[in-house]
């Protein structure tokens, strides 16, 4: 069973607020609300470890936009198959896997573009937080996660807000990842229907 921390509550009530927020305003994207959301849980930590967590996600995404275009372009892979009100079907699928040591924790992140600056709609964002070593011992677990859905821009949002949906990671081979969503519902930003969820991911960490 995955059990929820005190200071993962204070990040689900805030990601609640981001949300609401971007109810209201048109311009957010998925990857706003995505960094909207590890500001938040920084200004909101009440422990060393989630404070360690951010920092140990802000290296690797900086990490990560050091890439040049020629590695982008070569590394695009994997795919996302999401049904919500509708089918959705995306060509790519970045995973990426945090963890630190000292903190015994960390964060996987699936996501339809690899940085802010590339990101295309439908855009989908998912967070997991975990408590293994490797991703390889993520292989046959489910867990609470984060998810948000934009199908165009500027357009309304498809979120897991305070019911996280659950994610089981169906295997690990060297760098492929599949995952399933199964169990959870997503609330539309604009008219507040609760839409049950189901997709599959297929990813390449990075």
């Amino acid at each position: 069973m995955f059990h929820v921390c005190p200071w993962r509550r204070v990040a689900g009530c805030l990601t609640l607020g981001l949300f609401s927020a971007a109810a209201g305003c048109g311009g957010k994207s998925i990857s706003d609300l995505a960094s909207s959301v590890k500001d938040a849980a920084s200004q909101g930590a009440q422990s060393v470890q989630e404070t360690a967590q951010q920092v140990s996600q802000d290296v690797a995404g900086t990490a990560r936009g050091l890439a040049d275009k020629a590695s982008q372009v070569a590394q695009l892979a994997g795919t996302m198959k999401l049904a919500i009100d509708q089918p959705l079907e995306i060509s790519a699928c970045y995973a990426s896997f945090s963890r630190l040591q000292a903190a015994g924790m960390g964060v996987l992140q699936l996501q339809s573009y690899r940085d802010a600056q590339q990101e295309a709609f439908p855009s989908v964002f998912v967070r997991v937080q975990h408590s293994v070593a490797t991703p390889a011992q993520l292989a046959g677990q489910t867990f609470d996660a984060q998810m948000f859905v934009q199908s165009q821009e500027n357009g309304p949002l498809w979120a897991a807000t305070v019911q996280p949906v659950q994610l089981k990671i169906t295997s690990i081979e060297e760098r492929r990842i599949t995952a399933e969503i199964v169990g959870g519902s997503l609330v539309h930003s604009t008219t507040g229907t609760s839409q049950v969820v189901t997709g599959v991911f297929e990813g390449v960490l990075q």
